[in-house]
């Protein structure tokens, strides 16, 4: 039972391919069902390592990593077939790549994160949010399009500013190698 969060995480993952392929054959219906599966299963496993304390190694591993990767393919999927709205895609799209690489860091050198902050989760939320709209919602009206965009973005990356004295506080537990 301890394992089911870690589970839907992997599956998280395992949805990426699925959406891309259904987004891009046309075939909106199926990629926003997709896309909010995974939006509800990122949730749930949270909900469950948090309720009955499932929490585990992989799963402060697993669960950000689904997140990142997930976001990165909406991201480039939607520069594509949204270009117009590139640049909203591009922030968040690097700012998902940052965060990884950060994150990638602290874990090369052995850092045990603690996991999401609230900010982070409100984000990610409303990103699967806005997208699911994009994806399933025909003729959105450009300025909500817009408007959705500019607020995910914003709070994308006041959550990366927030993220920041965090890294900070994570890196200074490296151990200096003795020379």
């Amino acid at each position: 039972m301890k394992n089911i969060p870690n589970i839907l995480s992997a599956f998280r993952i395992v949805l990426i391919p699925f959406f891309v392929w259904q987004i891009m054959a046309g075939n909106t219906t199926a990629a926003a069902v997709i896309l909010a599966i995974s939006g509800a299963t990122d949730f749930f496993d949270g909900f469950l390592a948090r309720k009955f304390n499932w929490i585990t190694p992989l799963g402060k591993v697993l669960d950000p990593i689904a997140d990142k990767l997930t976001q990165v393919a909406v991201c480039i999927v939607f520069l594509i077939l949204l270009r117009q709205y590139w640049y909203f895609f591009a922030v968040l799209l690097l700012k998902e790549v940052v965060m990884l690489i950060l994150g990638g860091y602290l874990l090369k050198k052995n850092v045990k994160i603690e996991g999401a902050r609230w900010f982070g989760k409100v984000v990610t939320f409303l990103f699967y949010l806005v997208m699911v709209v994009l994806v399933f919602v025909p003729n959105v009206p450009h300025w909500l399009v817009v408007a959705m965009l500019s607020l995910v973005t914003v709070c994308a990356l006041v959550a990366a500013l927030l993220y920041l004295p965090e890294f900070i506080k994570y890196r200074q537990q490296i151990k200096p190698k003795n020379s």
